[in-house]
């Protein structure tokens, strides 16, 4: 069989999934997944994708242990994005092998990931509304319309029609099993599900994209321990597998229920974009909404997000948001240059603003001052190439003038991980990841702004006006 080109290149094209209304766009922010199929304007990330693909070859071949993907990443990476886009690339994929198992990707919280009931109850539900998607597609007499009434165990003279667009408009029953209803006892383990459901889900080959991983745990009152170590190890008879999506720490959540492991190139640390992925992501929005001569506005955007997802985010928002006030149409923008930058710039700066305190708020929810030992820190990381050793940090914490005990510098570090401040790197380093958070910490100046020519006059409806 033809495998899944693992060569994935990002051209810069428009695709698809940027089809998205300028005013559903602006009035969904940077969050938007108006078509349904991946993150408007989304960028680069081959080397991510790439190692999607190579689990979905693997999984093709029949394997269903080894590849399980985790993907850490500090808030406002882009982890919703990828996973979003996880999610379009399944939507190309062929059969597997024996070409009797179709795609499906399963979204579920790391929270409820150790609970059986909890998987089967998303897998179902989007066994169902996959089936009732064709269904509607389909003629009255259509196989699909069998497929559907034998996957809910209706009876024949049931309306089908009536009861796909119930599916994909609320919950559904299914044999008994309330697909979004709250569990109210303890489930059997997931080798006992699967068993029991392993017909319906044979026809898929099933993939949990698990998004907020670190919330992964033991101990809760539906919680079954050894659920993912037994999806990750294949001892699960049925087509299922799992990518993880999380803070940094997810992989110290994972280990504590039983994933140890990873093949190679499956342990993703996200970080930012680069100068070209961040330009495409630009370009790509511009191009869109029809934005003409917007080179400036181009250039604030990229100077002022540094390559950070959720700053690109804030920036374009803003941007569109001005522009769209002197626009010629609804979805089509025109001439920048008859749009003052500035707004938009003060508008985006806010955003990050906020950001930024919702990170700092984070970093000291266990400590009021964890943000003065963050500033402490910035010289160390500063120097040479910005990630000293773990221990070079322990040491600093401990000496004085700081003096911390251990517990303290422990929490500190929990602390800084989770709020974006400070992960993990190679051969046992920290770096800081998020630019700029160090300098909106030291309250040092904004970058200037970029030079731009006065707006011109334009004439809209017969009238001449100033935006």
């Amino acid at each position: 069989m033809a495998l899944i080109d693992e060569k994935y290149c990002d051209d810069g094209a428009l695709r698809e999934q940027d089809k998205v209304p300028l005013e559903d766009f602006l009035a969904f922010k940077d969050r938007t997944q108006i078509t349904g199929r991946g993150q408007p304007f989304f960028s680069g990330r081959e080397r991510e994708i790439n190692a999607f693909r190579s689990v979905a070859n693997a999984l093709s071949l029949g394997h269903t242990s080894n590849a399980t993907l985790v993907i850490e990443g500090p808030p406002g990476a882009g982890k919703t994005a990828i996973l979003a886009q996880f999610q379009e690339e399944v939507r190309s994929y062929p059969p597997t092998e024996s070409g009797d198992r179709q795609w499906l990707p399963v979204f579920l919280n790391g929270v409820r990931a150790e609970s059986p009931r909890s998987i089967e109850q998303a897998v179902d539900k989007a066994i169902a509304k996959r089936l009732a998607e064709e269904a509607l597609a389909a003629d009255d007499d259509a196989p699909a319309i069998e497929r559907f009434r034998a996957f809910l165990g209706e009876k024949a003279g049931q309306d089908m029609k009536r009861r796909a667009r119930e599916v994909l408009d609320r919950r559904v029953r299914i044999w008994g099993l309330g697909v979004g209803a709250a569990e109210r006892a303890p489930t059997a383990p997931i080798e006992a599900v699967a068993d029991r459901r392993f017909e319906d889900w044979a026809p898929w080959q099933i993939l949990l994209l698990i998004d907020e991983g670190q919330e992964i745990a033991n101990g809760g009152p539906f919680d079954v321990r050894g659920t993912l170590s037994s999806i990750h190890q294949g001892a699960v008879d049925a087509p299922l597998s799992i990518c993880v999506f999380g803070l940094p720490g997810t992989w110290d959540a994972l280990g504590d229920v039983g994933i140890s492991r990873t093949s190679v190139h499956h342990d993703l640390n996200l970080a930012g974009l680069d100068d070209r992925e961040s330009r495409m992501a630009v370009q790509r929005c511009f191009a869109r909404f029809g934005i003409e001569h917007g080179e400036v506005w181009e250039r604030a955007v990229l100077e002022r997000s540094a390559n950070w997802p959720q700053h690109l985010a804030t920036y374009l928002h803003a941007a569109l948001s001005t522009l769209k006030e002197s626009a010629p149409s609804p979805d089509s923008i025109g001439d920048a240059r008859h749009t003052s930058l500035t707004p938009a710039l003060a508008m985006g700066d806010e955003g990050r603003a906020n950001y930024y305190d919702r990170r700092i708020r984070r970093l000291t929810k266990g400590h009021p001052r964890h943000d003065r030992l963050a500033k402490a820190l910035i010289p160390l990381f500063r120097q040479g190439h910005g990630e000293p050793l773990k221990s070079e940090v322990v040491d600093f914490l401990e000496a004085p003038p700081l003096s911390l005990s251990d517990d303290r510098i422990d929490s500190f570090l929990v602390a800084a991980e989770h709020s974006g401040f400070l992960v993990s790197a190679p051969k046992g380093r920290l770096r800081m990841p998020i630019p700029s958070f160090a300098g909106y910490l030291l309250d040092e100046p904004m970058p200037p702004l970029p030079e731009a020519p006065v707006p011109q006059k334009r004439r809209n409806a017969g009238a001449e006006r100033l935006p």
